[in-house]
């Protein structure tokens, strides 16, 4: 199944509150998720609307300022309980170096584990993030990486299943080349 532009472009996840991934990913979380899931993620918006309409709580780190209104315009319009928090971790392009560790480094200022890793936002950073994400997801858990095959060659071992989903043949406006957009959804197995 191809995504509809509306889905390619994020409009459609924004407008129903989901999260922004290949859509057969979307679907497979939809039937796995959990009430009780304690999530954190990087990058807010759709997602951040979905893990609090349908988990215990949401933890979000974002390096936007200029999104975050949006997002708390998001969070009232969707009745969204107050269970999530967002921390703005802003960019500064002069320490470029310093600020993508410590945009993955903020999980490290938040206690316990988790039932869910988003690894999304920030671009430069995830594979910092994916290194952190990876020693706090709870047996059992998920990790879930947009744009995965950004961060290909990562052996993950025997501890984790992995699911790909790849929607084919793309096209961005202004780019002629086709891309493919992958998510990946990774259990960490008990």
């Amino acid at each position: 199944m191809q995504p509809t532009v509306e889905e390619i472009y994020g409009r459609d996840a924004l407008n129903k509150g989901e999260p922004w991934i290949v859509p057969e990913a979307l679907l497979v979380l939809k039937s796995i998720i959990k009430p009780t899931w304690r999530v954190f993620e990087w990058g807010s918006g759709g997602s951040t609307v979905y893990w609090s309409r349908n988990c215990a709580s949401v933890i979000s780190i974002e390096h936007l300022e200029q999104w975050m209104p949006r997002i708390n315009a998001m969070m009232t319009d969707f009745q969204c309980p107050a269970n999530w928090g967002i921390r703005l971790v802003p960019a500064d392009m002069s320490v470029q170096t310093e600020h993508y560790r410590n945009y993955a480094n903020a999980i490290l200022d938040v206690e316990g584990n988790f039932d869910l890793i988003y690894v999304d936002g920030e671009a430069t950073s995830r594979g910092w993030c994916l290194e952190h994400a990876l020693t706090r997801v709870v047996p059992g858990g998920y990790l879930l990486l947009d744009n995965s095959n950004w961060l290909e060659g990562h052996d993950f071992g025997q501890e984790w299943e992995r699911q790909d989903f790849v929607a084919r043949g793309l096209y961005w406006i202004g780019i002629a080349e086709p891309f493919d957009w992958w998510t990946s959804l990774l259990r960490k197995v008990l």
